[in-house]
Formats: C-alpha cells, structure tokens, sequence
C-alpha cells in the first residue's frame, strides 16, 4: 500500500512539472509561443502636447501618435482657476468607447487657440485633457499649466 501511494505521488509530481503554466506569462495554450503583450507609450509620448502665445492667443497643440485618440469632451481649460469656454474646436470623430460609450474623439493633431487679450501677465493657464490607446488602455486625467506673458 505504502509503496503504490509513492508511486502515486511520484507519478502525480512528474506529471505536475510537465504541464506548463500559462496563467501570466503571455503564453498561447495552442501554440506554446510566447506572445507579445502590447506595448503602450506614456502619456506625454503619445499625446506630444506644446503651446505657443501669439499676439493675444495662446495656441495649443497636441500631436497624437496613431493608435491613440483624445477625448473632446475630456477637454477643459481654466485661467486663474475658474473654467472658460471652448470656442471654434473642431469636431470630432464619432466613437464607441469601452469606457465612455458613444463620444467624440480626436485623432493624429488638434489645435485650439485661448484668446489672453483681456488677461494680465502672470496668469495662470492649465489645460486638462485625457484619451486613450485604440488598444484599450485609457490615461488617466492630464494637466499642462503654464503663464501668460
């Protein structure tokens, strides 16, 4: 008896360390080929975000890496802390999200200009936008602040 219980554990073990584990290692239970996992860009890398004052502008622009989109109703500026009014954005392009249903999106360039005639040098800009990798990883909020001149 004690001699067909080894044997059983034995076999048992033997049969345990021959089946290979797949739970996180990116492995295909069909092909045994390890897959890649895809690789996302940070935020700031896939949203390449600058901005430039002219004249009584402050023209903003991203540049958005393929595979990505901005959220247009994502998009806020305040001045000063207190909230303004987007005026001549672009639309966008109709969208199904995972996370958000049906919105508006961006894709590859946006550009939106905050007029600062009426401001004083010194104010405080902050622009707040958020997107999305096609691929499904969605950034969290994003802030770029900066000062009139």
């Amino acid at each position: 008896m004690k001699v067909k219980l080894v044997l059983l554990l034995a076999s048992n073990l033997v049969i345990q360390s021959a089946i290979p584990v797949y739970a996180n290692n990116n492995f295909s239970l069909f092909t045994n080929k390890q897959q890649a996992a895809p690789a996302f860009l940070l935020g700031e890398e896939a949203f390449v975000f600058s901005q430039l004052q002219q004249g009584d502008n402050l023209n903003v622009f991203w540049q958005i890496t393929d595979g990505y989109y901005l959220y247009k109703n994502k998009l806020r500026v305040t001045i000063d802390g207190e909230e303004q009014t987007i005026k001549g954005l672009p639309a966008g392009k109709d969208y199904h999200d995972e996370y958000f249903g049906d919105v508006e999106i961006f894709e590859y360039e946006l550009m939106l200009s905050v007029p600062v005639a009426d401001l004083a040098p010194g104010s405080k800009v902050t622009v707040h936008y958020q997107g999305c990798a096609v691929a499904g990883l969605c950034y969290p909020p994003m802030t770029k602040t900066f000062i009139t001149q």
